[in-house]
C-alpha cells in the first residue's frame, strides 16, 4: 500500500466540494470565492499522485506523457531557472480592495495534530520556523484546529501586478495608489513587509490582477514520499518524515489564502482553499 496525493482546490474546508488540481501541467484551476477569483497552477518534482490525477498530470513540468502513460499535447515549459520542490502559482482579481494587512496565506487543519506528532516536535519546528522564516507569522499549533498564518506581502517567494510576464524584478510599486516604495527585490519585499504599519498601507485593488507565487525546497513530495524540512543553524535542517505521523485521521493539511481571521480556522472571510491528502492506493 503507498500513500499518493490527491490535490483539490476550492471556498470551503469540504474537499468533496472541490476540484482536482492537475500538477505539472501548465493548466490553471479556477476558483470563485467571496473575496475574489483565483486562478492557480502547481507544480511538485517527480509527482507520483493519486489515481484522480493520473489522466490530468505529469511526472514533471513539460512531460510529453500524463501520469497513466497516455501521450498529450504539451507546450515546453517557459520557466529556465531550477524549479522548486513545491511551486504554488495564483493569480487573485480582488472583489473588493482588501488592506495588505487583511490578506493572508498559510497552513491549517481541521483536526488536532497535537495528538499524532509529539509536542516537544510542534514546540521546536515552531520556533525554528518562526525564528529563520518569517517572525510576523502568528498561530496555534495545539489547538482543536491548528493554523500559521501570516500577512500575504512577506509570505510569497514572488509577487507582481497586472502581469503580462513575469520578470526578476517584481512591479508592486506600480500598483495604482501605491504611496509606499517597496523593494522590488522579492527578499527585500518580504523584509519590507514584515512591517505590519507597511501592510496596512498597501492596498489589493478590485480592478488589478496579482501574481501570488509560492515556492519551497523545505516540503518534499517526490515519488510518494513527504517529508518537511525546517531550516535551523547554518545549513542544517530540522527534518521530519511525515509518513511517520500519518494515519486515517491525519493524512491531510491545507494551503489557506483568506481575508483576515488571523485568530484561526472558522474566523475571517475563505478565498483559496488549496487541499493536499494522502490517499492509500
Amino acid at each position: 500500500m503507498v500513500k499518493r496525493l490527491l490535490i483539490r482546490a476550492g471556498t470551503s474546508y469540504n474537499p468533496e466540494e472541490s476540484q482536482v488540481v492537475p500538477v505539472n501541467s501548465g493548466k490553471a484551476v479556477s476558483v470563485e470565492s467571496d473575496i475574489g477569483l483565483f486562478k492557480i497552477l502547481i507544480s511538485i518534482k517527480n509527482f507520483d499522485g493519486a489515481k484522480p490525477h493520473v489522466a490530468n498530470s505529469f511526472y514533471n513540468l513539460g512531460d510529453g506523457k500524463y501520469l497513466n502513460g497516455e501521450s498529450a499535447n504539451t507546450t515546453e515549459s517557459s520557466e529556465t531557472s531550477p524549479l522548486p520542490n513545491l511551486r504554488l502559482d495564483v493569480k487573485f482579481t480582488p472583489k473588493t480592495a482588501i488592506k495588505g494587512s487583511e490578506l493572508l496565506f498559510g497552513n491549517d487543519f481541521t483536526i488536532p495534530i497535537k495528538e499524532y506528532v509529539p509536542t516537544t516536535l510542534l514546540s521546536t519546528g515552531l520556533r525554528f520556523f518562526t525564528w529563520f522564516i518569517n517572525g510576523t507569522v502568528k498561530g496555534d499549533i495545539y489547538g482543536e484546529k491548528p493554523y500559521l498564518y501570516s500577512p500575504a506581502l512577506n509570505s510569497f517567494t514572488y509577487m507582481g501586478v497586472d502581469l503580462d510576464k513575469k520578470n526578476p524584478k517584481e512591479n508592486l510599486n506600480s500598483n495604482t495608489d501605491n504611496i509606499l516604495t517597496i523593494p522590488d527585490n522579492p527578499p527585500e519585499r518580504k523584509k519590507f513587509f514584515t512591517k505590519l504599519s507597511h501592510c496596512e498601507d498597501f492596498v489589493y485593488n478590485d480592478a488589478a490582477t496579482y501574481t501570488l507565487q509560492f515556492d519551497t525546497n523545505f516540503v518534499k513530495m517526490a515519488d510518494s514520499k513527504y517529508s518537511v524540512s525546517i531550516p535551523t543553524y547554518g545549513n542544517s535542517t530540522f527534518d521530519i518524515d511525515v509518513l511517520r505521523y500519518a494515519n486515517e485521521k491525519l493524512d491531510n493539511f491545507n494551503w489557506t489564502i483568506k481575508q483576515g481571521g488571523q485568530d484561526g480556522v472558522g474566523h475571517g472571510r475563505l478565498g483559496l482553499i488549496v487541499n493536499f491528502a494522502l490517499r492509500d492506493e
